[in-house]
């Protein structure tokens, strides 16, 4: 039980900052949205700051997986694992595009928020790419001289283009496609 509510605040709060954005959404709306409430929202989340960081913090655990489970045993493993992160981040795009955009357009605006909740809340999987993109560096599969932190945001930066551009192109493209194309570049700029 929860877990439920918990989960209804989250997706609740989804979709209310997704329409409404950071200014616009309240609290009162969410509960209502997640059909309980203020009160019981307030006792899984302290604030309405803390609540859009734990949705971010929600999405961001589904990346982490993908290199929990990640191999190294061969070159073949790598290029696995970077394509099934390219798969998910494309999915988790797809499926909270609205909030993408949403933030994206209001970044400027609430630019302290958007680092201390997105920085913060996808740190711990950034640095787990970070830190498999070393690993493959001392397996001999990524060249000495890549960075891996700007390696990752590169392709980070990529597919986040690729979502946002995704209504002018496609009629061009695929999504899969793209993402191939993407891991494609990706990996032909940073093997060895």
């Amino acid at each position: 039980m929860i877990t439920d509510t918990r989960e209804r605040i989250l997706n609740a709060a989804m979709r209310v900052f997704a329409r409404d954005g950071v200014a616009g959404a309240t609290t009162r709306e969410i509960a209502r949205v997640a059909r309980v409430n203020e009160v019981t929202l307030f006792r899984y989340f302290k604030n309405k700051n803390e609540l859009l960081r734990q949705m971010v913090l929600h999405n961001c655990t589904r990346y982490e997986q993908v290199f929990a489970e990640a191999s190294l045993q061969s070159k073949e493993d790598f290029r696995r694992t970077i394509q099934s992160f390219a798969d998910t981040m494309g999915r988790k795009l797809d499926d909270n595009e609205d909030m993408v955009r949403t933030f994206i357009g209001e970044m400027k605006r609430h630019l302290k928020l958007s680092r201390r909740i997105f920085v913060q809340a996808s740190k711990q999987s950034r640095e787990k790419f970070i830190a498999y993109i070393t690993a493959a560096q001392q397996a001999g599969y990524v060249r000495k001289e890549v960075d891996p932190v700007t390696a990752t945001d590169a392709l980070y930066g990529m597919l986040m283009s690729g979502a946002l551009r995704r209504p002018l192109t496609e009629s061009l493209y695929s999504k899969q496609q793209y993402a191939e194309t993407c891991v494609d570049l990706f990996l032909k700029g940073i093997e060895r």
